[in-house]
């Protein structure tokens, strides 16, 4: 199965089980197409909450806006009717049934940057779920908000995209105990990494 089935399926399950599901999205280039495509499935999209990982705070109809990426990529088509809720808005102790993650070529993974490692808010496991925000990181470089390593950890259907060499390698030197902002992640389990090229 690919990528956009196993998501689609994982959305189905939930929407049957529970009455509802909510994703927690990424930015970024790599899943663009992901969204696409999942915005095409024939899912009850009308019981789908949809939210941030992370995004930068900027205006939601900014460039760098992840909301707006949201917007222009997944709720269109079928996908129109799923409501989204912007990272701001959205409860720490609501934690969604689905996340898409992705990975930068310093390791980082939503907007928990290599800078912040000693921060406990943002990378103790063990930590209370939450949203936190940042100074200006990253490229583009904005101040920031994000889910924590511990709200992130809760989720119980992480999906991690690695596409590319250098992320690649990246993840290789994670996988074998680089102290990356990514180790962190994986070092927990349970979350599925793919390598596909949607």
């Amino acid at each position: 199965m690919t990528l956009i089935d196993d998501i689609s399926h994982a959305i189905g399950d939930r929407t049957e089980r529970k009455g509802k599901a909510t994703l927690a999205l990424s930015g970024g280039s790599s899943p663009v197409a992901l969204y696409e495509g999942l915005s095409e499935r024939d899912l009850d999209w009308s019981r789908v909450t949809v939210t941030l990982i992370d995004d930068r705070l900027v205006p939601p109809d900014h460039t760098d806006s992840n909301q707006k990426l949201i917007r222009q990529s997944l709720l269109q088509n079928k996908a129109r009717a799923a409501r989204l809720i912007s990272l701001q808005e959205w409860p720490a102790d609501n934690i969604p049934d689905i996340a898409v993650l992705g990975m930068g070529v310093d390791g980082h993974f939503a907007s928990l940057f290599p800078a912040m490692m000693k921060d406990d808010h943002a990378f103790d496991p063990g930590a209370r779920p939450a949203v936190i925000t940042t100074p200006p990181m990253g490229k583009p470089l904005h101040a920031r908000i994000t889910m924590s390593l511990s709200m992130i950890l809760a989720i119980p259907d992480r999906f991690l995209m690695v596409v590319g060499d250098e992320k690649e390698t990246v993840l290789r030197d994670a996988l074998n105990g680089a102290d990356l902002p990514i180790t962190r992640l994986l070092a927990h389990g349970g979350t599925r990494i793919t390598h596909e090229r949607i």
